[in-house]
């Protein structure tokens, strides 16, 4: 199943990505790439969601992997090719929605398969929070990215603190 959706997202990226102006994109894709290896890091030890292997993939470090250097960057790359920046608040609040329910459509069915597990207290239902601060964070760094450094510290350190993660 990992490997079917890094495929398929890698390959509506090739096709309806923006490519010509992926360096407009660069230093975003850099930042959500650096957000998920830096809760690889702070959750080494207490991971809060992981990957269960497919027949391909081997672990959740591979998995995870891949996903961190293709598929986390290829969303990117769709999510703002097509976000609507010049349009009104509403619709862009609508285009977060969706990127929202379909992120957690797909992951319920990894969720329901066991190709995600949750553990140490991090639930379902907490997607509601964190898909729309995570969409909404890599809108606010493609236009702002110091306020986008000041607050994902804040938000790191609520989330280490709220999950209880020690620090080694």
């Amino acid at each position: 199943m990992h490997l079917l959706l890094i495929t398929l997202v890698f390959l509506l990226a090739y096709r309806f990505g923006n490519w010509r102006e992926w360096l407009k994109y660069n230093h975003t894709i850099f930042y959500v790439i650096t957000c998920n290896l830096l809760y690889n890091f702070f959750c080494h030890d207490k991971m809060l969601w992981e990957y269960q292997p497919d027949y391909f993939l081997m672990s959740h470090t591979i998995i995870d992997l891949l996903y961190t250097f293709i598929t986390l960057p290829a969303i990117t790359l769709l999510y703002l090719s097509f976000y609507p920046f010049n349009k009104s608040l509403f619709r862009q609040i609508r285009f977060i929605g969706q990127w929202v329910l379909s992120s957690m459509a797909i992951e319920y069915v990894f969720y329901k398969f066991d190709r995600l597990l949750l553990h140490n207290n991090y639930s379902y239902w907490m997607d509601f929070l964190f898909y729309p601060v995570m969409y909404s964070m890599i809108r606010l760094h493609y236009t702002r990215p110091i306020l986008t450094y000041v607050l994902s510290m804040g938000i790191i350190s609520f989330m280490l603190w709220y999950f209880q993660i020690p620090l080694k």
